[in-house]
């Protein structure tokens, strides 16, 4: 139910997210050409109340340009879901803000912001003004930058290069862990929670990714951008708590249900209150991570209780020191976004869930190998066991077993028996490898004739049985005329061989006649031993004739 649940509310986020990408965008009014790049740190700041902003605030800058490179220079800064306005003496320059095509949301997201400054403006009041959309983004004052645009994007590229190489590496596993569970998802010894684990690995990357400040350099102005990190984290709870319980030994207990059902419910409210402009998922995401504390508390306790069920061993410790990274990293990422007003850039949860994916995954993997082999090696043993070595049809161990079952029902059969003419001459006068060989082509050819439409079985040395279902005697008489013609151009294809020789009876069930379906075979028998009779006496009419 709760993985329903979930895939319904994932559908309905990533509906919106597409709907924010393709529809909702910023308004962004630019009149001047960009330059070059230095550093810029001195400038005048006031706090001005303002009823008409959304957090009842306005923060403004003032900085005067007293000198300016030969290259030129822009005045650059990275806003956090803040309004922005730029005038240079009174002439508005420059505004971003979020389009009037949005419908919800208040948000223009995260930005850099590139304003080019002229030699004219030397001396002059450059007038930046910050709206902030939320009460807990009034605090966050930018960097200013005033220097080389490419010193400013090496600078901003070193700062992401370890944000950015932890996310691709949770992708490229997620990925890796999703593809190999799909590709395998039919055999019976594959871990299908490694799909879960997989769908969490990628969305982490994509949360990190979507999260990081380089990102608006490669997509600028994308307001899509600074929804992607609370979407990706709504849809990271349910397949986490869903393959964190495969763990233990209480994965049925329905503790493991509350953060699920949370987690969906967080989601659903989310989407609503951002649709109804109530409050934009940033402002719920604190919710968001409620249900992950409240999901730590409930690991410790149910780890604690493993602890007593089954006592301290391998997997245990493993589990403690994963889910140990996942934790203490998660916990201090959350308190520096809260203590930041969720300006810091958190890497330790991401770290910690890496570690915590890495180490697991590969276990998981280990194990299947180690099922996998198991398996083949128990497919092996029954195929020896139910098969014969030399033709690879079915035994009479497999013919007792398939008849003997419980839901074996006779009166819907017809035992169809053959027997290979003159395969002892065969071996006395060619040898037991051409006798072999003559055993071999023989199943073949009644393989290809009969194995569409039954079992086929090797039940000794020349004989053979073939059980048909839900066939009528004269189906089965045209494919025992399609085995005589198929044999008969093998002889004629082939004269120096020794000549294939099968003779065939066959009866249907008749409960009238017969208590079980050895008496069927029995007759089945007869009418083919009928047929060798015949087959001989032809023989010796040719031979002699």
């Amino acid at each position: 139910m709760i993985p329903k649940l979930y895939a319904v509310c994932a559908a309905c986020v990533v509906l919106l997210f597409l709907y924010i990408s393709a529809v909702c965008g910023n308004e962004v009014m630019e009149k001047r050409e960009k330059g070059g790049y230095r550093c810029l740190t001195e400038y005048e700041t006031e706090r001005v109340a303002d009823k008409n902003a959304p957090a009842g605030i306005r923060n403004e800058y003032v900085i005067r340009i007293t000198e300016m490179p030969p290259e030129g220079a822009s005045l650059v800064f990275y806003t956090l879901h803040q309004k922005v306005e730029i005038s240079v003496d009174g002439e508005l320059v420059y505004r971003l803000c979020p389009s009037t095509l949005n419908p919800f949301g208040k948000t223009p997201g995260s930005n850099w912001n590139w304003i080019p400054v002229y030699r004219s403006d030397i001396g002059k009041e450059i007038k930046v003004t910050l709206i902030p959309a939320y009460e807990n983004t009034v605090d966050i004052v930018p960097e200013f930058y005033f220097g080389s645009r490419i010193d400013i994007w090496g600078k901003l590229l070193m700062r992401s290069t370890v944000p950015f190489l932890l996310s691709a590496v949770a992708m490229m596993i997620g990925i890796g862990f999703i593809v190999f569970t799909l590709y395998n998802y039919q055999k019976k010894d594959v871990d299908k929670s490694l799909l879960l684990l997989g769908i969490f690995s990628l969305i982490i990357g994509l949360w990190k990714l979507s999260d990081m400040e380089a990102m608006v350099l490669v997509f600028p102005f994308s307001l899509s951008l600074a929804y992607m990190p609370f979407v990706m984290l709504l849809l990271a709870v349910v397949p986490f708590v869903l393959y964190v319980r495969e763990l233990f030994s209480t994965r049925d207990s329905k503790i493991w249900d509350i953060p699920c059902v949370a987690s969906i419910a967080v989601i659903l409210l989310s989407v609503v209150m951002q649709m109804f402009g109530i409050a934009d998922l940033r402002q719920a995401v604190w919710m968001n991570h409620a249900v992950m504390i409240s999901l730590i508390v409930i690991m410790i306790s149910m780890l604690v209780y493993e602890l007593r069920k089954v006592g301290w061993n391998s997997r245990i410790k493993v589990l403690v020191v994963c889910l140990a990274f996942c934790m203490v990293g998660y916990i201090i990422d959350v308190a520096i976004y809260y203590l930041s007003n969720g300006a810091s850039m958190m890497v330790l949860g991401m770290l910690g869930f890496l570690i915590y994916i890495v180490v697991l995954g590969i276990r998981s993997v280990q194990d299947m190998r180690k099922l996998i082999s198991i398996g083949m090696q128990a497919r092996h043993y029954e195929q020896m066991a139910y098969h014969d070595q030399l033709t690879g049809l079915y035994n009479r161990t497999a013919y007792a077993a398939d008849t003997g079952a419980e839901d074996f029902e006779p009166e819907q059969y017809i035992v169809v028996m053959f027997d290979l003419n003159d395969l002892k001459k065969c071996n006395d006068t060619r040898g037991h490898e051409k006798g072999d060989r003559y055993i071999v082509t023989s199943a073949k050819k009644i393989q290809e004739t009969f194995g569409e439409l039954g079992k086929c079985y090797r039940m000794g040395g020349d004989e053979f049985c073939v059980l048909l279902k839900g066939v009528t005697i004269s189906d089965c008489k045209k494919q025992v005329q399609r085995l005589k013609d198929s044999v008969e151009k093998i002889n004629r294809k082939e004269p120096e061989e020794f000549p294939i020789r099968i003779a065939c009876g066959y009866e249907l069930y008749d409960k009238r006649i017969d208590y079980d379906l050895g008496d069927t075979l029995r007759r089945a028998d007869k009418m083919m031993y009928h047929e060798k009779f015949m087959m001989k006496q032809e023989a010796l009419k040719q031979q002699t004739g």
